[in-house]
């Protein structure tokens, strides 16, 4: 993976405070200027911060890492082909950055499609209680 992590420890203040310039100078709701701004905001609450593109391979580790589950849980949501991913040498599996966050959209979608179901159901025996009483 071919990232690039800016340790909170090593960036000073004045260069936190050099990059708010800069980004002060963007125009209100510029791309960068809203990269920049949280790259500032994690600094300063003392957060590593880690740029990746979309083109990166990563390794199962660092996908793992980024989706918050066990190696294991990855492996089963690889052979279920929810993420894509080739192989280097033997059985080294590596996706694309591009895909994992394909994959974290798709998840969001579908949590959110049943916080909706599951408060609609809600909203239905709330009606049917209501009408027996």
């Amino acid at each position: 993976m071919t990232t690039t992590t800016l340790s909170s420890t090593n960036v000073t203040n004045s260069e936190i405070n050099e990059l708010e310039k800069l980004q002060n100078h963007l125009p209100a709701n510029s791309e960068l200027g809203k990269v920049l701004s949280k790259m500032t905001e994690g600094l300063r609450d003392g957060v590593d911060v880690t740029l990746t593109r979309d083109d990166d391979e990563l390794t199962t580790s660092d996908v793992a890492s980024i989706l918050g589950i066990s190696r294991a849980h990855l492996y089963k949501v690889l052979d279920a082909g929810l993420i894509p991913f080739h192989i280097v040498g033997e059985r080294t599996r590596r996706m694309l950055m591009s895909d994992v966050k394909n994959y974290l959209f798709r998840t969001q979608q579908f949590r959110a499609g049943d916080a909706q179901s599951i408060a609609k159901r809600e909203q239905l025996e709330d009606m049917v209680f209501d009408s027996m009483d």
